[in-house]
């Protein structure tokens, strides 16, 4: 396609989707000006136009991807080979803990839930694929905090305040960071009644080849067939699951790079 038919408002939108994807800290508009080589009164005003479109986040001074362009990838998401290669695993989680299994991402500040494996259980505590989850009070989100964010929770908080959803929310910084570091040293998160007063959660983190944590994976079911006593054994079999999927995504890696 000849250059006369391009619109250079959308290249330029293309560019900046492609500058934050390859950094995880995000950018500042000094940062994007100088890698677009644009004047800064265009960069102030494509940016301002993809945050008011929700393509874009700002956090103070720092632009990240945007809730709606993370919707518009899930379909992508859904096709992703981690995703894929887990959900096996994840049926078969949830047909031996009796329970039903997800697997979530992070998405800048919450927990996307991409995949759902029923429990036989006909009641349904669980949510579905495409919804987000707050990370403070979700298992699967505290895996994010402990493993991805812990050193810029200030931060990430600040953009998402920790509401409090039942007596057994945390909600202050103190009592969340001695949570995460609990996670931490356990290898496993647990929402324990804190976003459904009737729900209790376990989640562990899935790491890829390179051992960074990309999605996390657990179960979720009702407090009065879950006890707080059965928590541990249930982890072990969520991890279980997720050495099982980072296990396919080494050898496969293996395979592919060979």
């Amino acid at each position: 396609m000849t250059e006369r038919y391009l619109i250079p408002s959308v290249v330029h939108a293309c560019e900046v989707f492609r500058l934050l994807a390859s950094r995880d800290r995000g950018m500042t508009m000094q940062e994007l000006e100088a890698s677009l080589n644009l004047p800064r009164t265009t960069v102030f005003r494509l940016l301002r136009t993809l945050v008011s479109e929700e393509m874009l986040e700002k956090r103070g001074k720092v632009y990240f991807s945007g809730a709606n362009l993370m919707q518009l990838g899930l379909q992508i998401i859904h096709s992703d080979r981690m995703q894929q290669m887990a959900i096996p695993h994840i049926q078969r989680l949830a047909l031996r803990t009796g329970h039903t299994a997800h697997l979530a991402v992070p998405n800048h500040g919450k927990a996307l839930i991409v995949e759902v494996f029923d429990s036989p259980n006909p009641l349904m505590v669980s949510k579905r694929p495409g919804v987000e989850a707050q990370m403070h009070c979700s298992s699967t989100g505290k895996v994010f905090l402990a493993f991805l964010y812990y050193d810029n929770l200030e931060l990430l908080l600040s953009e998402h305040p920790m509401e409090k959803h039942t007596p057994f929310t945390i909600t202050n910084m103190q009592d969340l960071k001695k949570e995460l570091n609990r996670v931490r040293a356990l290898g496993y998160a647990v929402d324990e009644r804190e976003y459904n007063e009737n729900v209790r959660c376990v989640a562990v983190p899935v790491r890829n080849s390179l051992g960074t944590v990309v999605a996390s994976v657990g179960i979720t079911a009702p407090a009065a067939v879950f006890p707080k006593s059965a928590v541990p054994k249930v982890a072990e079999m969520v991890k279980e699951a997720a050495r099982g999927i980072y296990k396919d995504a080494y050898q496969l890696d293996r395979v592919s790079s060979s």
